[in-house]
């Protein structure tokens, strides 16, 4: 089982795949399934009360049965310590940002206490005050009539920026920045926490790209797609949970204090950089980790 996962995050297809270990590609797809359900449970289960003071918000196209039926992988990541918070499948719409931004906000401590970064899709604009601002009532003008509805109040602890790109035809010739919600003090602040010059979605840009070399369904091939949504779904939930725990990224790694021979480093999978875990997971191991078990440190 763990050697199909292995071939299959790899950007392998069903097909090639059941060559390499040798079996047939249905069973491959069951493989998938199973071990993507699981991913999905080892997630809801450990990616919670996750302290994040920034997260990015973008989606990758992709196709379900046909080129003709487009169906979206939305991702919204930790820029700090490249950790995928949430995932979400479906049609480019305003539910799939909700339904997006509300799972992130339940895996967060501080909901009200980050910037969030996103392209210029109006969505992220319209439902950011719904999702991480703070309710309230407002009065009522008068004795009669009905009572306004709720509003939302932005705290001066988050904020929303929207990196916008202008197109001519299919070339991109200008990059804008506005902050949709909170203040530009707030703004500048996570950016120097983070490290920016200015305001960008580049974890989450480079994370697509990883995807689409991880995910045979993302590939930017002629014929690369899933033929069944299950498939699609399964897959995305496992390349995310190997994504989170197995394997290390340069760019995380940390400098040991005391060098173990010649290792000057000590190398980091997401998972440990934001503090879930102290160690690489093999893939057998977290594949093999028991229902309701979590893997946290």
């Amino acid at each position: 089982m763990d050697a199909v996962v292995e071939h299959v995050t790899h950007g392998n297809s069903f097909v090639t795949t059941g060559h390499l270990v040798g079996c047939h590609r249905t069973t491959v797809a069951r493989i998938v399934r199973v071990a993507g359900s699981h991913a999905r449970h080892l997630h809801d289960l450990n990616a919670r009360d996750l302290q994040v003071t920034s997260i990015q918000a973008d989606e990758r196209y992709g196709f379900v049965g046909r080129k003709k039926e487009a169906v979206w992988d939305a991702t919204v990541i930790d820029p700090s310590s490249k950790f995928l918070i949430q995932g979400e499948i479906g049609e480019r719409t305003a539910a799939l940002t909700q339904s997006l931004l509300m799972h992130a906000r339940a895996r967060l401590t501080d909901p009200h206490g980050l910037v969030l970064f996103t392209d210029g899709f109006l969505s992220y604009q319209t439902l950011f005050p719904e999702v991480f601002g703070r309710p309230y009532r407002p009065a009522r003008q008068g004795s009669r009539g009905r009572f306004p509805k709720t509003a939302y109040r932005i705290p001066r602890s988050a904020a929303h920026v929207r990196i916008i790109k202008e197109y001519s035809g299919k070339r991109v010739v200008n990059v804008r920045t506005e902050i949709a919600a909170g203040t530009q003090v707030r703004v500048n602040e996570e950016l120097q926490q983070l490290g920016y010059h200015k305001p960008n979605t580049s974890a989450v840009e480079r994370q697509n790209a990883t995807a689409r070399r991880m995910n045979p369904h993302l590939a930017r091939k002629s014929l690369a797609f899933a033929r069944l949504r299950i498939h699609r779904e399964s897959l995305a939930h496992l390349v995310q949970g190997i994504y989170n725990w197995c394997r290390v990224q340069r760019g995380l790694r940390s400098k040991l204090d005391v060098p173990k021979g010649r290792q000057l480093y000590l190398q980091r999978t997401p998972s440990m950089t934001i503090g879930l875990t102290d160690h690489v997971w093999k893939v057998r191991d977290w594949l093999s980790q028991p229902q309701g078990v979590s893997c946290r440190a």
